[in-house]
């Protein structure tokens, strides 16, 4: 047995890689993540869903990357994303130095009962989904002296942006805040003041 050990351990050295799994349930689905790490960082390979136990999809998602000790719960996220009713669920695209996480965004389609990868959310950094307003705010920072939030609704099944919150610092070091709004499909500047 121990030389059987030995051998495992060996490989896993040798290949310089290490793989695990990392388990998430929501009501009657769990969410297996095939987890592969190296020496310096992991990504998710795989996706698989099980509904009561049975195999109902199985995901390989896009290119991703994050720390050897991230937070699992901060990796993954299922929650209704397009206020539908139905829980969708993200994936962590890669822990950037400034605080506008991207995610990759998998969206459950009722018709085929598969959840289908939705580029269309990936514009949206650090999002948090208000299902009162059915609106989702996605913050963000521009450097030092400027960051925001911008306002996304759902149209025809694509988030789209309908305002954005900004505030920050110019050059002689005032305090200032914009308010934006989408009209006619472009984002124009409706407010501006001076603290």
């Amino acid at each position: 047995m121990k030389y059987l050990q030995l051998i495992f351990l060996v490989l896993i050295c040798f290949n310089g890689s290490a793989q695990d799994m990392i388990e998430f349930s929501e009501g009657d689905l769990q969410y297996c993540l095939t987890r592969e790490c190296n020496s310096n960082d992991c990504e998710i390979s795989k996706i698989e869903i099980f509904r009561d136990g049975t195999l109902m999809q199985s995901i390989k998602p896009e290119e991703n990357s994050f720390g050897l000790t991230f937070p699992k719960d901060q990796l993954f996220k299922i929650e209704d994303m397009n206020f539908d009713g139905k829980k969708d669920f993200r994936l962590m695209e890669f822990l950037p130095a400034a605080p506008n996480v991207p995610f990759l965004f998998y969206i459950y389609n009722p018709k085929t009962k598969l959840f289908e990868h939705s580029p269309e959310y990936e514009k949206i950094t650090s999002p948090t989904f208000d299902d009162e307003k059915e609106q989702i705010n996605s913050s963000w920072r521009d450097g030092c002296c400027r960051h925001g939030r911008d306002v996304y609704e759902i149209k025809n099944g694509v988030p789209e942006r309908t305002e954005r919150y900004v505030i920050g610092h110019n050059s002689e070091g005032q305090e200032y805040s914009e308010y934006w709004q989408v009209k006619d499909g472009e984002l124009k500047l409706i407010k501006e003041e001076l603290h």
